[in-house]
């Protein structure tokens, strides 16, 4: 019998270990990220965790639009969007590849509608291959506002193994 929380309205849910191991380690690469980098980038763009899945092998991050991420015309900077992309799929990339070295090795961002300032751009990552090499995703991401599709990207990344020496 399922266990009934204790307004006994709805079950009770039991996160498995490997979805409750990629929370905590996803959540923990963003904290070491602001810690170590957060005047770089990645951390000056702000990416909040909204939720990921171990089993769909998705992450969901959400990225506030800032004032020093525009270009001159007043929307979102193309390079910024297709770097909230690189996060984001570089930290799920890294997980599957346990926790090794995972460096890009190919970016393709389309973008399909301009973002504009203080909206929330949130991104999906979904993993559809990792191997013992490589680590292959695709990503959406919408404008929260008006749930609209703001842009699409696929990217590969390379896992390293960090143990051994001259390895590519």
């Amino acid at each position: 019998m399922d266990k009934i929380d204790q307004l006994g309205m709805e079950p009770m849910v039991k996160k498995d270990e490997d979805q409750i191991r990629m929370e905590a380690s996803i959540k923990l690469d963003i904290q070491q990220m602001y810690e170590t980098q957060g005047e770089y980038v990645n951390g000056m763009m702000k990416p909040e965790f909204v939720k990921c899945s171990f089993k769909e092998k998705t992450l969901t991050m959400a990225f506030p639009i800032l004032e020093w991420e525009m270009n001159r015309v007043g929307v979102l900077h193309g390079g910024i969007t297709a770097s909230t992309f690189d996060y984001a799929m570089g930290l799920i990339a890294r997980f599957f590849a346990g926790q090794s070295f995972a460096p890009t090795i190919q970016l393709e961002t389309v973008f399909i509608r301009p973002i504009s300032l203080g909206e929330i751009f949130e991104i999906t990552v979904k993993t559809n291959f990792s191997g013992r090499k490589l680590t292959y995703l695709y990503g959406e991401g919408y404008i929260k506002s008006s749930g609209k599709l703001a842009a699409t990207a696929t990217s590969s990344y390379l896992n390293m193994n960090t143990t051994q020496q001259d390895e590519v």
